[in-house]
């Protein structure tokens, strides 16, 4: 008889462990939501279908490997990729992302020949920094103080550029401002400042200036179906629409979780909620800690096909004016806007816009001019008010409310610091011996293919030292 685990959390780093635990365990996710994926959720506005996130797929090796023992993943999940896929807009220039370094580098030297000419090493670094990444931290589970003290992990953080923040590093290659503004968008893909976040962070750039960026036809919540579907299959069962609300401890061990609708056992926990809300839920203090950014997002249904790529940026003037007033809890006057328009890639799907502005993790920050903010941003990418069917707006406290998240922070604790960034939660409950904790707000860290490649490594382990106990 197989033992028994509970996944608290139907996000895609909770599937992902549910389904590489269904070989050794009798395993039921339990969902406070009617739908699995998280934040990969599919809205519908009229006729018009968005998706919530994430917007951007990158690394389907990674999707590919928590189905592999089931499916045929590739057949299953059929990425395709977007040659051009990110505009980014400045006042007086546009930059298109490509995976040919020839065409960023004559795109980048009409703003700054030096820059060009740095663009091909610059490459070869963050490709460093995404293998050592890769094999010191993304390959890794931390559940134990051993893990975070062996020699090997204190040497390769070394080696990652710990002390340096991201700005600093990209200040090396490029000189010109709008360049380096350029880069350090991506340090927004965890919720962070590019003046403060440490420059390992730059190996982000990798996944989409080296092995490029993706689409699926039908939408990112496709990937949480097909989890979805092969977890049925495994025999995982699936409890939609039934939050854990409490839990029963003794001693150092869960014994059983209870619902609205009953009480359930299990040799195992696997908690894929928000860190901070999932201690609370277990009587803990919350710890003070910086959180990341939050978003205010606007859904805008329209008539007609308009003129714009699959991803869109529209960059504000002052970048670090923009990070700090966020950093000190409210909206930036003047922010960067960004839009995904995925029909773009797939005109099987109606024409829709889902904008984005990144917003502060302060629930009551006053949110005055932002709908102004996205008319401008409608107006520059040539959209007439006579073009739009219907728009929505779902502010921070519809991630705070819909996801059980800490004041709408996507990804937890912000990754300003190096402890901020390199000792995040760990995997493992350091009181609890049968619990276990996923998802973007404990390590590996955020971004859909981080969670899944984080559920599945815990996942791993977990089968491995429980077969040994």
């Amino acid at each position: 008889m197989k033992p028994t685990a509970i996944v608290v959390g139907g996000g895609l780093g909770g599937l992902a462990t549910a389904l590489t635990l269904s070989t050794h365990y009798d395993v039921k996710i339990f969902e406070k939501n009617s739908w699995l994926g998280g934040k990969m959720q599919s809205i519908q506005l009229g006729e018009h279908t968005f998706d919530f996130g994430p917007n951007t797929l990158t690394m389907p090796r990674y999707f590919w490997d928590v189905l592999a023992p089931f499916v045929h993943p590739k057949e299953e999940l059929p990425f395709q990729r977007v040659e051009q896929p990110t505009a980014h807009r400045f006042k007086d220039a546009t930059i298109t992302f490509t995976t040919d370094v020839a065409e960023m580098q004559r795109q980048i030297a009409l703003i700054d020949p030096v820059s060009a000419e740095n663009y091909p090493a610059f490459i070869l670094e963050i490709t460093r920094l995404f293998h050592l990444s890769e094999k010191a931290f993304l390959n890794k589970t931390f559940f134990n103080v051993k893990d975070y003290t062996k020699a090997s992990l204190m040497k390769n953080l070394m080696a990652a550029r710990p002390f340096q923040t991201l700005d600093a590093f990209l200040g090396h290659y490029f000189p010109n401002k709008k360049i380096r503004q350029l880069f350090n968008r991506f340090a927004t893909y965890i919720g962070s400042s590019p003046y403060e976040t440490p420059a390992t962070f730059a190996m982000i750039a990798y996944f989409e200036l080296v092995e490029g960026t993706y689409f699926l036809e039908g939408g990112p919540p496709n990937i949480a179906a097909t989890f979805e579907r092969v977890l049925r299959e495994q025999g995982v069962k699936l409890h939609v629409n039934e939050p854990v609300l409490k839990f029963a401890m003794d001693g150092d061990t869960i014994r059983f979780c209870e619902t609205e609708k009953g009480r359930y056992e299990a040799d195992i926990f696997v908690s894929d909620m928000d860190y901070d809300v999932m201690q609370s839920l277990l009587g803990r203090k919350i710890p003070k800690r910086e959180l990341s950014t939050s978003a205010y997002v606007e859904l805008i249904a329209l008539k007609e096909p308009v003129d714009l790529h699959h991803h869109n940026v529209l960059f504000s003037n002052d970048y670090v004016a923009e990070f700090k007033t966020l950093r000190e809890g409210n909206y930036a006057r003047k922010p960067s806007v960004y839009g995904c328009y995925p029909y773009a890639s797939d005109s099987s799907r109606l024409p829709a816009l889902f904008v984005l502005i990144n917003a502060p993790a302060n629930l009551y920050a006053s949110q005055d001019g932002l709908v102004e903010q996205v008319d401008d941003a409608l107006q520059k990418w040539g959209i007439k008010e006579e073009q739009i069917v219907e728009r929505k707006a779902l502010p921070p406290h519809y991630i705070a409310d819909t996801f059980a998240v800490r004041q709408g922070a996507i990804y937890g604790q912000a990754s300003n610091t190096w402890k901020g960034s390199f000792f995040r939660p760990s995997n493992h409950d350091l009181k609890l011996d049968n619990l276990y904790y996923v998802g973007g707000t404990v390590h590996p860290g955020g971004g859909s293919p981080i969670v899944v490649k984080g559920g599945y490594e815990v996942a791993k382990r977990i089968i491995q030292e429980r077969q040994e106990v």
